[in-house]
């Protein structure tokens, strides 16, 4: 899979500019607040549908405009040249497009064009909260599976009128409606389908995590990733319905896919607490390189892989090893100085302007 370019008009700082990209590597470079990681931004949008920085859509739209548009034009051996937009409106919503059709389902854009996201947050993958990993899971999964995207969709949106019939009950001090039942029956069967989804990609993922942190390490170290909170549709169906007066204390649902965690081990201790910073950061490394991996293995095809900044938070040793392991793909780079990585197309980025 290969990002021929990028549209943009109007979107942060970038008034009206496309970014034509080689196959190899790309590397946008310039000064801070320049708008490189708006460009990152940009393309990412157009792989899930969603920010890395912001949930607040309207920060995309430049301060004088009342709509801002983001494209890609990328090419498959498969399908050939295809193209995704999506416009943004100040009030309110947005429309995404498919080859300049409109596309309504959210499950039917995200997936087509996949990329691998690498920014300095996801160092911290393995040792911050249990929301960085189950964001990463899934992004990750999301990309290959418009399955899993439609199940995540139906269980936010159980989990949202669950919460408001246990904080209501918790307000008025008394049992939750009857209807809780319903919306627990639901949340059940969706959260069967992403624990098992997100089982199965972690048995891969601790694999090829396995296979790459041995290279970087001499085969010296072990890391395991284990999802340990898959259950199936009966046995959600018991959690949930068993909890409810325990949770209308606390006014929310308190077990389920959305609290889950990833068991990252290394040495059979767990990484968090026990690895260095250095274990911890190759470990991420290698989480987002495995990502890669298995999104080939799901298409047949690499995905683009965007690193935004990332290459200055890595000492030597972990800037070689990625550059080796992601030659031969398309790799979009933001870097505050010009590389010398060889045979890297060098696009110079200045008030949101772009120049090969």
């Amino acid at each position: 899979m290969i990002c021929k370019r990028s549209n943009y008009r109007q979107f942060r700082n970038i008034e009206n500019q496309t970014i034509e990209f080689s196959p190899g590597i790309n590397v946008i470079y310039g000064e801070n607040a320049e708008g490189k990681t708006n460009a990152i931004e940009g393309i990412y949008l157009c792989s899930q549908g969603r920010s890395h920085r912001t949930v607040h859509e309207k920060d995309f739209i430049g301060f004088e405009s009342e709509i801002a548009t983001v494209g890609v034009l990328y090419e498959t051996a498969a399908r050939g040249e295809v193209s995704l937009g999506i416009k943004y409106m100040r009030s309110g919503g947005k429309v995404c497009d498919k080859n300049r059709v409109p596309v309504t389902k959210m499950s039917e854009f995200i997936g087509n064009f996949r990329t691998v996201l690498f920014t300095p947050e996801h160092l911290q993958t393995v040792k911050s909260s249990p929301q960085f990993r189950r964001s990463f899971l899934n992004s990750a999964i999301s990309q290959i599976s418009p399955i899993y995207v439609a199940s995540l969709q139906r269980y936010n949106r159980a989990l949202v009128q669950r919460n408001k019939l246990l904080a209501l009950a918790r307000e008025r001090g008394g049992e939750a409606d009857p209807s809780i039942e319903v919306w627990s029956l639901s949340l059940a069967k969706e959260a069967a389908l992403i624990s098992k989804m997100r089982n199965d990609y972690t048995e891969k993922l601790s694999k090829i995590v396995a296979e790459i942190f041995s290279d970087m390490t001499l085969g010296k170290e072990k890391p395991e990733i284990f999802y340990r909170s898959y259950c199936d549709e009966n046995e959600f169906v018991k959690i949930f319905t068993s909890s409810v007066e325990r949770e209308i204390r606390f006014g929310t649902t308190l077990f389920g896919p959305h609290k889950d965690d990833l068991e990252i081990l290394l040495n059979s201790r767990e990484a968090k607490n026990f690895a260095s910073q250095g274990q911890q950061r190759s470990l991420a490394l290698a989480l987002k390189l495995s990502e890669g991996e298995i999104s080939k293995e799901a298409s047949g095809e690499y995905p683009v892989f965007l690193l935004d900044d990332v290459l200055s938070e890595l000492d030597e040793k972990r800037r070689e090893f990625i550059v080796s392991r992601i030659s031969g793909k398309q790799v979009i780079v933001t870097s505050c100085e010009q590389s010398n990585i060889s045979g890297a197309k060098m696009i110079r980025c200045k008030g949101g302007r772009y120049e090969s």
